[in-house]
């Protein structure tokens, strides 16, 4: 499909696309998440971490199994599995925070993690929770996590908005093909330890490799693909 020109609204994964992967975080809750099998379901850790896997194959993300296979509370999950600090791991990025700013469309964080720790997430980063009319998070989508389509419909159904007018921005390839069936148009951020480089050096960076980096990628069936979520607000005005 190709871009939309003017995008109406701009919908953000959170974890390993508005930080780094590169910053550990995510090993650390995937280490938490295991944790938790382990103490509240007393599992051995090598059967909580295949069961790890195959409910994120299977559902998505480890907690759909475990709430609709095993009964799990999703606060107690969430508050155990989150419960770390961001500031430690994720560094201040006021360039992210001035280029949202910039970007006109309406934009919302759309995540299967809670809404505390996209909180926790966006504190750390030094980035203003009113960039976004809403944090849509596992709880919001009716317990339906990205890439089911159900979360898709309710998020739209949230903004008002069809598909066609909606940007996704994401690291996670199964999501955007969700995306992509709603007519949205789609950015992969390739997970390429994007951090929080200076403004004028990553918008300079992205110039450079515009003819390459900003463009659909057929092997992705992303319709962009960038490297560092500053370069989104050029992708966009390239696209």
């Amino acid at each position: 499909m190709t871009p939309v020109k003017t995008p109406e609204f701009i919908l953000f994964d959170l974890d390993e696309t508005l930080y780094p992967s590169s910053n550990g975080l995510m090993g650390l809750i995937r280490d938490r998440i295991v944790d938790y099998m382990v103490v509240r379901l007393g599992w051995s850790r090598d059967e909580a971490e295949e069961r790890r896997q195959r409910y994120v194959r299977e559902y998505g993300v480890t907690l759909d199994g475990l709430h609709k296979l095993h009964g799990v509370d999703v606060g107690d999950y969430m508050e155990y599995v989150h419960a770390m600090p961001h500031a430690e791991y994720i560094e201040p990025n006021p360039a992210l925070d001035r280029m949202l700013g910039r970007l006109r469309p309406s934009k919302a964080i759309f995540t299967n993690a809670s809404q505390s720790h996209a909180r926790r997430v966006l504190s750390a980063l030094g980035v203003s929770t009113s960039h976004f009319e809403c944090i849509f998070d596992f709880e919001a989508a009716g317990f339906c996590p990205k890439p089911d389509p159900e979360a898709y419909r309710r998020i739209l159904a949230r903004l008002g908005a069809r598909g066609d007018q909606c940007v996704l921005v994401e690291d996670n390839l199964r999501n955007l093909a969700t995306a992509s069936v709603f007519g949205m148009t789609t950015v992969l951020v390739e997970k390429r330890g994007h951090g929080a480089k200076g403004e004028h050096e990553t918008i300079r960076t992205a110039a450079t490799r515009a003819s390459t980096t900003m463009q659909a990628d057929p092997a992705t069936k992303a319709d962009l693909v960038i490297d560092d979520i500053l370069q989104l607000e050029q992708a966009l005005g390239d696209s």
